[in-house]
């Protein structure tokens, strides 16, 4: 469809309503558990932080509010239709969530529904979203084609179960996509096999799986083969799908969400192990503390140095800022250059650039010594914005660095919608979550594993090259 022609039929969305993906979550036929892998999406993407809406666009056939356990009812506001929240903080709308008992039959024809898909999403404030799924209805009648022309969909997920009938039916969903230039993300098979609880014998009940054959038929991924789980279907059924779960590969759903990743700079960008840990050991000497062991000083990689100087010494204000002064006294001729450049570095800056991404430095260093490794390592080249400290030691904070990137992309009249902070501690989690930010940490610099999952980033890298694997 041309873009022009397709662009004239979309449907305003709500005034209040910031919703960066539509996903739409598609099936050619009935019964392979659609609703149940809009519900298992939804649950995956709130746990690894995004905030996320489920449009219920199954009007005649709603479950989505039963199976997450929705039984308030909208309300009206002067900013529109208030969509109700799972326990897990999903938002829901849902024909159900209007009607007086849930069991009332909905007898309308194809166009007054499509109508009411449509007001779903123009006049329902979603607030601010990153994902919105909408389970469509089985099929590729009015509601689908409502859906694909109406709304700004970025893309679907086909649902298919293991008989061979599927598959056809399968293709003729896909169809319909490229006919009306929707990106298909993936194929989810429902239903793929059984696990016997006690045995762990693998039971195929719907026969032999096709879903490789059908994937590759269509050049899409495959993005999960779900299993049959009895457990599950009961807890949907008493509306407490939100206790479990099922891995799903979403890396397809996320990408191009952003558009700007800051970087940390020591343990994500450089290793600064020699020269940071040397200047702490000389300053330590300042004060009379003999710490002999470099090693024993790498986790003064990455925190601002004054609080971990104080935390980890007990020391008081004053004489941290001289261990700081001391530090510097070494640091800056010296220190600074005793450092390496991460190998692979390079290629994942250039190609996040070539994505047409604006990249940014994020550090609680000063950004006077930010910018002297950046140059050292001729690094320079590929960011938008250097945001650090001040050598008065302000702005430390990693969320008040964060905000300050912010503030220099503004002032290069250079938008940040969709931001990412990047980095290998604690710190960087915890600043990005109090910038409201999503945030991925590294495995390959300083923050052990079990202190990066103990902060729940959105993802983890645990090498280089996954960092672009990620950040598409």
């Amino acid at each position: 469809m041309n873009a022009e022609v397709k662009k004239s039929f979309l449907v305003k969305g709500n005034d209040f309503s910031d919703i960066k993906k539509i996903i739409g979550v598609v099936s050619g036929k009935g019964g392979v558990g659609k609703s149940t892998v809009t519900c298992a999406l939804a649950r995956q993407l709130k746990k690894m932080g995004y905030k996320t809406g489920i449009l219920d666009a199954d009007i005649t056939g709603p479950s989505i509010p039963r199976m997450m356990g929705v039984e308030e009812r909208c309300e009206e506001s002067g900013m529109g239709i208030m969509p109700p929240e799972s326990a897990d903080g999903i938002k829901i709308m849902s024909m159900n969530l209007l009607l007086q008992n849930e069991d009332d039959a909905v007898i309308w024809r194809g166009p007054v529904i499509a109508n009411f898909v449509k007001q779903f999403y123009s006049d329902v404030c979603w607030g601010e979203l990153d994902f919105l799924l909408v389970d469509m209805p089985p099929g590729t009648g009015d509601v689908p084609l409502t859906v694909f022309q109406s709304l700004p969909v970025d893309g679907i997920v086909l649902v298919t179960s293991p008989q061979s009938l599927v598959s056809m039916i399968v293709k003729k969903a896909y169809n319909m996509a490229q006919k009306m230039d929707i990106p298909v993300l993936g194929i989810i098979e429902n239903y793929s096999y059984y696990k016997c609880p006690d045995c762990g014998r693998i039971e195929k009940i719907y026969g032999e799986s096709h879903i490789d054959e059908e994937a590759l038929a269509i050049d899409v991924p495959v993005l999960a083969k779900l299993p049959i789980n009895p457990a599950l279907a009961a807890a949907a059924d008493e509306g407490k799908y939100f206790e479990f779960s099922e891995p799903i590969d979403v890396s397809p759903i996320v990408k191009n969400l952003f558009d700007v990743v800051l970087f940390d700079l020591d343990g994500t960008l450089t290793d600064p192990k020699q020269g940071i840990t040397s200047c702490v050991q000389y300053a330590l000497a300042s004060i009379g503390i003999d710490e002999p062991d470099l090693d024993e000083l790498e986790d003064f990689i990455g925190p601002p140095l004054k609080e971990h100087f104080m935390e980890r010494y007990s020391l008081d204000e004053k004489t941290a800022l001289e261990c700081v002064r001391k530090y510097r006294e070494r640091y800056n001729p010296i220190g600074v250059y005793e450092n390496k450049k991460y190998d692979g570095i390079d290629e994942v800056l250039r190609t996040l650039k070539e994505r047409g991404m604006k990249l940014a430095v994020a550090s609680s260093k000063p950004a006077v010594l930010v910018n002297t490794v950046l140059e050292h390592f001729d690094l320079m080249k590929y960011f938008d914005v250097i945001a650090g400290s001040e050598l008065d030691g302000t702005r430390t904070r990693k969320s008040d660095v964060i905000r300050y990137a912010f503030e220099l992309l503004d002032g290069k009249g250079l938008s940040h919608d969709r931001p990412i902070m990047v980095g290998d501690r604690k710190h960087d989690v915890i600043g990005a979550r109090e910038a409201g930010i999503p945030c991925m940490a590294v495995a390959y610099g300083y923050g052990s594993m079990e202190e990066l999952s103990a902060e729940q980033p959105d993802f983890i890298a645990k090498n280089i090259s996954e960092i672009t694997d990620i950040i598409k």
